[in-house]
């Protein structure tokens, strides 16, 4: 008897030894928003706590969101002023790239700008060498950084992501970079840029176009993003408002602006009206679930067919209502958590 009351103390305590010593955010929301990425986080930046998240710690190929590691291992170590050589062999390295030429000199400033607007593999190739010596003693200083702030699912073993079998992080870990990444002004008014120019010290201008549709449609979500054929479309970045800073990991995605734009419409929402915001957020599967949770906390949505339409949206502002929250008639993570209890 005595055992057995030990194997039951023993169990009910490693759950909470694991609760306090993970090093994740505390909250995991649970609504079943779709997104064709497999793996995706929403966090906080001041609370850390998680406001969705899929699959967070999946290893995935993070393409050239890489480069946002880069440039905090980059300013790490040298001075944002440095001039470094471009060597001759960076010609060879695949796009997207600036078609820099041996022999070219530039700022570290510039490169940085090149990797982080127009995600220049040749740039991040040329500042590795140059600030570390080679690739591989660029990459340990990668992998050291990163345990340094808590990623454990990631290993990098290039500056730019592209393809390698042994390259690979999770949404998880992106979003620990990018918070990482809040911290260097440079890197955080770089991600502002839509359009500039560097100049090589001979004076030989190169055109830079952010690749972040996102940034030109509101100016509100800043980021990198990533695609190669095995990573699928990936995007880290941070979600800015007048009142919150979140950040929004992605990796894998098949739709990359529509999986975004319906996490930032997730969070925040956009001005179009509830009904379609919630078609928007939710499944047809969710949205009956949803449904039913409804008719069990005592409000009609009409038929639990999985279309959300003008009763269940009256039902959703009654709810909101009786639970003490604003009446919009959009089911996000505030309501959708008070919900939830309902559904099962």
């Amino acid at each position: 008897m005595k055992k057995n009351l030990k194997l039951l103390a023993a169990s009910l305590v490693l759950p909470i030894l694991v609760l306090f010593l993970c090093p994740s955010p505390a909250v995991f929301a649970a609504a079943p928003v779709w997104i064709s990425a497999p793996s995706a986080v929403l966090i906080d930046l001041n609370s850390q706590q998680f406001i969705y998240s899929k699959t967070p710690h999946l290893r995935r190929a993070p393409a050239s969101t890489t480069k946002i590691l880069t440039s905090i291992v980059a300013l790490d170590l040298v001075a944002l002023d440095r001039v470094v050589t471009v060597p001759g062999y960076v010609r060879g390295i695949p796009p997207s790239k600036i078609n820099l030429r041996g022999g070219e000199k530039y700022r570290v400033a510039d490169l940085v700008r090149a990797i982080l607007i127009n995600s220049a593999n040749d740039a991040a190739e040329a500042l590795a060498v140059a600030v570390a010596g080679s690739r591989a003693r660029f990459a340990t200083q990668m992998n050291r950084k990163a345990r340094a702030i808590g990623c454990k699912g990631s290993n990098f073993v290039n500056p730019h992501g592209l393809p390698n079998p042994r390259q690979y992080s999770t949404a998880f870990d992106m979003s620990l970079i990018m918070a990482e990444a809040e911290k260097y002004p440079f890197i955080v008014e770089t991600m502002k840029v839509r359009t500039t120019a560097i100049y090589s010290r001979s004076g030989r201008k190169v055109f830079l176009k952010n690749h972040n549709k996102m940034l030109w449609q509101n100016g509100h979500v800043l980021g990198k993003t990533g695609w190669t054929r095995a990573a699928r479309h990936c995007f880290v970045g941070v979600i800015d408002t007048s009142n919150r800073r979140v950040i929004v990991a992605m990796l894998g995605s098949h739709r990359l602006w529509k999986d975004l734009k319906t996490l930032v419409d997730y969070q925040f929402g956009m001005n179009i009206s509830p009904i379609q915001r919630n078609r928007k957020l939710w499944s047809r599967e969710a949205t009956q679930k949803m449904q039913i949770a409804l008719a069990r906390a005592g409000f009609n949505p009409g038929p639990a067919d999985g279309r959300f339409g003008p009763a269940t949206l009256r039902a959703v502002q009654q709810f909101q209502t009786a639970n003490g929250l604003p009446p919009n008639g959009v089911v996000g993570p505030t309501t959708w958590d008070k919900l939830q209890p309902f559904a099962y």
